[in-house]
């Protein structure tokens, strides 16, 4: 049996069902393990060069290896490897960490390779995602997989939705000292405004759970420390602190749109910054005054990337009609979800079509003739003295000398009974 039939049930089995394509899973052992005759594969059935960790419980293989150090020298080390029964282990352990990250970071950093139909794109994201240091990596991969057809595993692989879990909060509460324009207006509620709508419109993204920081009332404002214990908590893969600016509490001419990350901010938290900013900015129409750096709470003590938004000056003579405009606070929160959606890569939900509801019945009626307009309007008059139909009915019918079928249907049985009992009244 050669080196791939042997490894392509693992990958096929384990990628199809995580959305990894089987031949990046392929070409991978291929390249690292020299087609099975590295010293880890022969002696662990690791592929992949998959140190053991401290969470590892299974048996180990020890070898040297080389890495570097923390001024970028390549020096030798000793190191524990994982050893497997067999290749399905060490696939299972890659493809885990495909689909679920390194587990040391809040978000996870291989997202992009996920649901690829692309193999060089699935190729890129793995180099993109910084798993290995050589240039050439992606190259040499894609060279496999078209020169061993590996592409051909990749029938099957379906779309696995990845959760993606987001942190609001609409900044402070509606009775924060000094959080609100010259005219009284408080901030919270164009905050709120803004981060409702961010919500709807990540809602119809898959896979996606919102958790809101802040008091949803604004009658209690949260403190800061409570909100981010509860994101990093939660685990969110981002955060954003929605805000309106304010210079000096009265009314001038300054304005505009700016976004703030922490000082020692992620390229994550840089990325989602630089993807909402110019969004906001179009959403407002207000002046651009770009990303910036600032040491703020929400930013730097959440775990996870953080952005902190200032949608326009509330003390803005300029900037204040964009924040009475619903339309504009609305469209502010979507270019908030929309900076996510394309950070993320999200995928909108399936639209089920409309279920068209049966057409309405056409009420029938009864074209009468004046002898019939005359007995109607006498047993009608029976009917109204019996209590039977109303005054409103007797007028409109009688006037527009026309009946339902069911009513003269009704109508009938009542002169029937009418004349049975010999009823004068009707006749």
């Amino acid at each position: 049996m050669s080196f791939i039939d042997e490894l392509a049930p693992f990958a096929t089995k384990h990628g199809i069902a995580n959305g990894v394509l089987p031949s990046l899973i392929i070409a991978q052992g291929i390249l690292e393990s020299a087609s099975g005759t590295s010293e880890l594969a022969k002696n662990a059935n690791n592929l992949f060069g998959i140190k053991a960790g401290s969470g590892w419980g299974g048996e180990t293989y020890v070898k040297g290896t080389l890495e570097h150090d923390v001024n970028g020298n390549v020096q030798p080390i000793i190191a524990d490897f994982r050893k497997y029964p067999s290749y399905e282990g060490c696939v299972i352990d890659l493809v885990h960490k495909y689909a679920n990250g390194t587990g040391w970071e809040s978000h996870n950093r291989y997202a992009a390779v996920l649901n690829q139909r692309d193999y060089k794109k699935a190729t890129a994201a793995v180099k993109a995602a910084g798993y290995a240091t050589d240039v050439n990596y992606p190259i040499k991969l894609n060279k496999l997989i078209e020169q061993y057809d590996l592409n051909k595993y990749d029938k099957g692989v379906v779309q696995v939705v990845q959760t993606v879990k987001i942190a609001f909060d609409a900044g402070h509460a509606i009775n924060t000292a000094g959080k609100r324009t010259p005219d009284g207006e408080r901030e919270w509620t164009f905050n709120d405004k803004v981060l409702r709508a961010a919500e709807v419109k990540l809602n119809t993204y898959q896979g996606v759970q919102i958790l809101r920081l802040d008091d949803s009332t604004g009658k209690t404002d949260i403190p800061l420390k409570t909100r981010t214990d509860k994101a990093n908590a939660w685990r969110a893969d981002a955060l954003v602190s929605i805000h309106h600016n304010a210079n000096t509490g009265k009314w001038g001419t300054w304005g505009g749109v700016e976004t703030y990350v922490d000082p020692t901010a992620s390229k994550a938290s840089k990325e989602i910054a630089k993807l909402v900013q110019p969004r906001i900015v179009k959403a407002m129409g207000l002046r651009d005054r770009g990303v910036k750096v600032k040491n703020l709470h929400m930013t730097r003590e959440s775990s996870m990337p953080a952005i902190l938004t200032e949608g326009g000056f509330m003390d803005s003579t300029t900037d204040i009609n964009a924040l009475r405009n619903d339309a504009r606070l609305k469209a502010q929160g979507e270019a908030i979800a929309e900076g996510l959606v394309a950070h993320f890569k999200l995928q909108p939900k399936e639209v089920e079509p409309a279920k068209s509801e049966a057409p309405k019945k056409e009420v029938g009626y009864l074209e009468l003739a004046q002898s019939q307009k005359d007995e109607m309007a006498k047993v009608y008059k029976h009917a109204r003295a019996k209590g039977i139909f109303s005054s409103e009915e007797h007028e409109t019918d009688v006037k527009s000398g026309k009946m339902t079928v069911s009513k003269a249907v009704y109508l009938a049985t009542l002169i029937a009974g009418a004349a049975a009992n010999n009823d004068t009244r009707v006749k």
